[in-house]
């Protein structure tokens, strides 16, 4: 057998499924497992992001029902679990057909083209067994590859981060607890264009949020902060205390009559937040927005539902963030009764969406609502007539801060008071 570290990342998991199997033979009983074969989905649906929301609607069963999750090569999961039936993790599932209801698949019920199998290893343990064996030897055919990406990465570590590990985070979260963070907090404006112009730009509201860049460079230079993304989100939650305490404690400005911050949904039900609400957004004209990572609230998508129309009876809206183009008909802004949603702007949208897919997305926009949608990250002119050619009327990203600095600047030279012209001698001699 090929020892575990003869395998690349990615056909690890393969080795690490057949080994676990292998050694469940004689302790099967009780145990089923699911193949859901994502590999079928339309390849629009099989993005990196998809295989992230997916794998994590299972996190809970897995602690639940002492179970494992494999990610395998061609992005397939297999979840194997003891002592429950069938009908326990049907939940699951189908939340993982609902995410994916545009493609044909999630419809399909069929065993040999359909959207998952079920096994029952009191009775189907050999079948399994072979499907895992079958599973191993395909992985290791695409080992030559994978070894030779290894290499290439390899000769590139000298200029590769470190990766952020439980030891670095602590040195991290304690240096984040007493250090002055107020340099690091970057406030950026979401804007319209006023009566449709390209040129005069009004502020909406005024997003507040840490740089996680800058605040890597400052603390960590060498650590590669969102390498882990649990380590990463435990680190965002003591952000999200400090980000909190510095609105309460601080009188901060804003162009706008409202503003957003970036918070994980677990920071909503905590007493900071209660210190926020009583201390900033009672006293607060304006609206208050809580931006949601859309991966965060599709991993605890219970805690969101359980919250989400307390906050708007609260006063509070909602905004999903950091949405790619492929996620928007992967999220339901009506159907999560979010206020908002934020899509990233490429600079492939214009040739792939455009020539492809303009139309789909041009459809998916309207549905959300076009004046729902923020497109964020614009930082060029085209993104801008992009989002404009979409009926977007939102927009937020470095050009967007550039002209609202030119135009508060007009406006303040237009305000100064106009100096009369020095006279000028003049050469004429004097008449006598």
């Amino acid at each position: 057998m090929i020892e575990p570290q003869q395998y690349g990342q990615q056909a690890l998991q393969e080795y690490l499924l057949l080994d676990y199997v292998q050694r469940l033979e004689t302790r099967k009983y009780g145990h089923r497992a699911v193949h859901i074969h994502l590999s079928r989905l339309k390849p629009f649906h099989r993005r990196d992001y998809h295989i992230r929301v997916a794998t994590n609607t299972f996190e809970s069963y897995v602690k639940l029902y002492v179970g494992r999750i494999f990610v395998l090569t061609n992005n397939d999961l297999i979840f194997v679990w003891k002592d429950k039936s069938i009908a326990d993790v049907e939940p699951a599932v189908d939340t993982l057909r609902y995410l994916f209801r545009d493609d044909p698949l999630s419809q399909d019920d069929s065993e040999e083209t359909g959207f998952c199998t079920w096994y029952n290893l009191n009775t189907e343990f050999q079948e399994f067994l072979l499907l895992c064996q079958h599973l191993d030897e395909r992985a290791k055919k695409l080992q030559k590859s994978l070894n030779m990406r290894s290499a290439i990465q390899r000769e590139k570590d000298n200029n590769v981060l470190n990766p952020i590990t439980a030891e670095n985070l602590g040195e991290l979260e304690e240096t984040i607890h007493t250090a002055d963070l107020s340099e690091h907090i970057r406030q950026q404006p979401v804007c319209v264009f006023a009566h449709g112009s390209s040129k005069e730009l009004h502020p909406v509201f005024d997003e507040f949020f840490v740089s996680i860049t800058d605040l890597r460079n400052a603390l960590m230079p060498n650590i590669d902060l969102a390498s882990n993304r649990w380590l990463f989100q435990h680190m965002t939650e003591t952000l999200d205390k400090r980000m909190l305490n510095y609105l309460c404690k601080r009188t901060f400005k804003t162009h706008a009559s409202s503003f957003s911050i970036n918070l994980n949904l677990g920071t909503l039900t905590s007493k900071d937040f209660d210190k926020f609400d009583e201390t900033v957004r009672r006293n607060w004209q304006g609206n208050v927005i809580i931006e949601l990572n859309q991966v965060d609230l599709f991993s605890n998508l219970e805690t969101y539902l359980r919250v989400r129309d307390d906050f708007h009876e609260r006063g509070y809206r909602i905004l999903i963030d950091n949405l790619t183009v492929e996620a928007l008909s992967f999220v339901d802004r009506k159907r999560l009764k979010a206020d908002f949603i934020k899509v990233a702007w490429r600079e492939e949208m214009t040739d792939n969406v455009i020539r492809k897919k303009y139309s789909e997305m041009d459809s998916l926009v309207k549905n959300s609502g076009r004046e729902r949608v923020i497109l964020c990250r614009c930082d060029s002119p085209t993104a801008i007539k992009f989002g404009q050619s979409l009926g977007i009327t939102l927009f937020q990203g470095r050009y967007i801060d550039n002209m609202i600095a030119r135009q508060r600047r007009a406006k303040r030279d237009a305000k100064k008071p106009v100096r009369p012209a020095p006279t000028r001698p003049t050469d004429d001699k004097p008449t006598r």
